[in-house]
């Protein structure tokens, strides 16, 4: 087993950093896009968001995420590597994400926090609570989502 140990902060970096992005993109422009505005006959101004916009504003952005990274970002590296790497970003992840689900006193400062770190993966959770799984079952396998960047390595170093 040979891992070049310069790759494996690769997917950690790049995870946290697309869920930033990821984060302003959807506060900022994608309010511009999927919020609806409609102005009442009383002059009343009612805001809502369109669940179909909102869906594919976040499979856009999840897609995006995971072609960027496998094309772009881990292409050099081995399957192997990308497995690796992502395991450091995929385990505490998860570990946080349990105890935000299994302790009911977790803070909601840090949660809060923390939310901006889990908007790439946080849009698959999204998507897989459209196609009916339960959300602390969505929210736990989101996590894994940085596996998906495994079929993108090359097979051999």
């Amino acid at each position: 087993m040979n891992i070049r140990v310069r790759t494996l902060w690769r997917v950690p970096v790049f995870g946290l950093l697309s869920s930033l992005l990821c984060y302003w993109l959807t506060i900022f422009p994608g309010y511009l896009f999927y919020v609806k505005r409609t102005e009442l006959g009383d002059g009343s101004v009612e805001v809502s968001t369109d669940p179909l916009r909102t869906l594919l504003f976040e499979g856009v952005l999840f897609l995006l995420v995971l072609l960027v990274g496998g094309l772009w970002a881990f292409r050099p590296m081995t399957r192997r590597e990308i497995a690796c790497s992502a395991a450091l970003l995929v385990l505490p992840l998860l570990a946080v994400v349990l105890a935000q689900l299994l302790l009911p006193s977790f803070p909601l400062k840090v949660s809060l926090f923390l939310a901006r770190f889990y908007t790439w993966t946080g849009s698959l959770a999204y998507l897989l609570t459209r196609c009916s799984l339960p959300l602390p079952a969505a929210t736990v396998a989101a996590q894994f989502a940085p596996l998906l960047f495994i079929p993108f390595g090359r097979r051999q170093a």
